[in-house]
């Protein structure tokens, strides 16, 4: 486990947990000052990804930034 005891999960991870692109999808995003629980680490081929997870029940709705 991390020095922060932050989990760290590998190809997969609890369906309440989410990463930003998932929340995205959902029209969610993290809310302000909402922590990351968690952090997921998919590898894709000769790829490593390492990704923020959030809990999904503390997302908010996606705020669309109007054009200026």
């Amino acid at each position: 486990m991390p020095k922060d005891n932050i989990p760290i999960y590998h190809q997969t991870h609890p369906p309440d947990l989410a990463i930003t692109e998932e929340l995205k999808l959902e029209r969610r995003q993290p809310a302000d000052g909402q922590p990351v629980v968690a952090l997921f680490n998919l590898r894709t081929g000769d790829r490593e990804h390492l990704s923020g997870l959030y809990r999904r029940a503390d997302a908010v709705p996606l705020q669309v930034k109007k054009p200026t």
